[in-house]
C-alpha cells in the first residue's frame, strides 16, 4: 500500500513538472548554470592552489640554485696587504729596477682575529706567486687542501673546469692540477711529472680553458710553503660571509680592525644578488596574495551560488503552490493526507534539481576553465610562468558529492513550500480564486 501511494505522488509530481514544461525548462536551465558554477569553482580553487604551490616550489628552488652559485661568489671578501714596489737587481746583476712585490701575511695572526668577526663563515689562506719559465708566465696557487671545508664552502677557489684526471682532494701532497696551457707547454699529461718552483709534482688533473680562468697551477699550500720556505705566510686571505646581505658589514669591520689590509669584494655582484632576492620575494608575495584572493572569492561565490539555488527553488515552488491551491484543496477533500501533499511538492523540487544537477555536471565538466576564469581573479604570470592555473579535472567522488549537494539544495528549497501546501485546508482552498 505504501509503495502504491509513493508511486502515485511521484507520478503526479512528474506530470506536474512536464505539464508546465516551458517554466520547467527555464528553471532547469537556470539551475543547470548555477550548479555548473557550483561544480566548477571548488576544483578550480584546488587546482590553482596545487599549481601555485608547485610553481612557488620551482621559483624557490631556482632562487636557491642561483644564490648557491652567484651568492657564493658574492660572499667572498679578499684581504691582502697592499702591494709595494722595491728595487731589485736586473738579470745582469748590474742594473737596479723597480719590482712590484706582494707582501706576505702571517696566517695565524690574521686567521684567529678574522674568525671572531660576526657573520664570518670561513676563511682560507692562499699563497700565489708568479713563475716565468723562459718567457712563459703562469701563476702558482697554493690552496689549504688540509682543510676539508675548502671543498664545500670554498669550492670556487678550486679549479673550475677539470677536463682530464681529477681535481685536488683533501690532504693531497706532491700533486698538481695544471691549466691546459701549462700542460701543453711542459708537454705533460695526467700521471706525468712536472717541475714547479724547483720541485717535482705528479700531475693529477688538467683544467680546460674558459673565458674566466687564468693560467694557473694549483697545488697544496703546504707544498708551496715547503718550496718557498715561507711556512705560515700567505699572499691573501679569502673570507666567506654567511649571507650576501652581511658582506658589506663584515667588510667594514675588516677595514676598521685591520686598517693595514686592502679589503675588496664585488659590490656590484652583491647588489645584484640582493636585487634578485628582493625580486623573488616580491614575486612570491604577489603569487601568494593572488592565491588568497582566488580562495576568498571562490568561497564567497560558492556561498552566493548556494543561496541563489535555494532561493530559486523556494520561489518557484512557492509560486507553484500558490497557483495550485485549488488543486491541493481538491486532493485534500478526496482524502489525500498532508504527508502525501508534502511528498508530492518536495519531489517536484527535487526532480527539478536532479535534472539540473545532471546537466550541471556535464556543463561544469566541460566549462570549468571558462567559469573559473570568469568568476575568479586572473592567474599571475611572472617571467612567462603561470601561477595558479585553472585547468582542473572533476573527480568521480567530487561529482557524486556535488550532485548530492544539488539534490540537497532542491530538498531545502522545496521544504517550506511543500510544508505550506500540506497545511492548506480543503475549505479554504476551495474558496481560493
Amino acid at each position: 500500500m505504501v509503495c502504491v501511494v509513493v508511486v502515485e505522488f511521484v507520478r503526479r509530481a512528474v506530470r506536474a513538472v512536464f505539464r508546465r514544461w516551458a517554466r520547467s525548462v527555464l528553471v532547469i536551465g537556470v539551475l543547470c548554470f548555477i550548479f555548473a558554477l557550483l561544480f566548477s569553482i571548488p576544483p578550480s580553487i584546488v587546482a590553482s592552489r596545487e599549481t601555485t604551490q608547485q610553481t612557488i616550489d620551482v621559483l624557490i628552488a631556482n632562487a636557491k640554485e642561483v644564490n648557491a652559485t652567484v651568492g657564493v661568489v658574492a660572499t667572498q671578501i679578499n684581504c691582502r696587504l697592499p702591494e709595494v714596489t722595491v728595487p731589485v737587481l736586473d738579470s745582469d746583476n748590474e742594473t737596479m729596477v723597480m719590482q712590484v712585490v706582494k707582501p706576505l701575511m702571517n696566517t695565524t695572526q690574521y686567521a684567529n682575529n678574522i674568525s671572531s668577526i660576526p657573520h664570518v663563515k670561513a676563511l682560507f689562506a692562499l699563497y700565489e706567486t708568479e713563475v716565468n719559465v723562459s718567457g712563459f708566465v703562469f701563476d702558482v696557487c697554493g690552496l689549504p687542501v688540509d682543510d676539508s671545508s675548502l671543498f664545500v664552502t670554498g669550492s670556487l677557489l678550486l679549479p673550475s673546469n677539470v677536463t682530464l684526471g681529477r681535481n685536488l682532494a683533501v690532504d693531497d701532497v706532491g700533486v698538481v692540477v695544471l691549466h691546459e696551457r701549462v700542460a701543453d707547454y711542459f708537454d705533460v699529461d695526467v700521471g706525468g711529472t712536472v717541475k714547479i718552483l724547483g720541485k717535482s709534482f705528479r700531475v693529477v688533473g688538467v683544467e680546460g680553458y674558459t673565458a674566466l680562468n687564468r693560467t694557473v697551477v694549483y697545488v697544496g699550500l703546504d707544498d708551496v710553503w715547503m718550496v718557498t720556505n715561507n711556512t705560515g705566510n700567505a699572499t691573501s686571505v679569502r673570507v666567506f660571509v654567511d649571507d650576501v646581505a652581511n658582506v658589506e658589514e663584515v667588510a667594514n669591520c675588516l677595514s676598521v680592525d685591520f686598517s693595514e689590509l686592502s679589503i675588496s669584494f664585488s659590490a656590484g655582484l652583491v647588489y645584484s644578488v640582493l636585487q634578485m632576492q628582493s625580486a623573488t620575494n616580491a614575486q612570491l608575495e604577489l603569487v601568494q596574495a593572488t592565491m588568497q584572493e582566488i580562495e576568498r572569492m571562490g568561497v564567497l561565490e560558492l556561498g552566493v551560488v548556494v543561496v541563489v539555488a535555494c532561493l530559486l527553488v523556494l520561489f518557484v515552488m512557492l509560486y507553484t503552490v500558490r497557483e495550485r491551491t485549488r488543486e491541493v484543496g481538491t486532493l485534500r477533500a478526496l482524502g489525500a493526507s498532508g504527508f502525501g501533499v508534502l511528498g508530492q511538492f518536495m519531489f517536484e523540487g527535487v526532480l527539478l534539481s536532479f535534472v539540473a544537477g545532471l546537466l550541471g555536471v556535464v556543463v561544469g565538466g566541460v566549462g570549468t576553465p571558462f567559469f573559473a576564469g570568469l568568476l575568479l581573479p586572473d592567474p599571475v604570470v611572472v617571467d612567462g610562468v603561470l601561477f595558479g592555473g585553472f585547468l582542473a579535472g572533476l573527480s568521480f567522488e567530487f561529482v557524486l558529492f556535488s550532485f548530492g549537494v544539488a539534490v540537497l539544495l532542491g530538498v531545502l528549497g522545496s521544504l517550506y513550500p511543500a510544508w505550506r501546501a500540506s497545511r492548506i485546508r480543503p475549505a479554504e482552498a476551495m474558496r481560493y480564486d
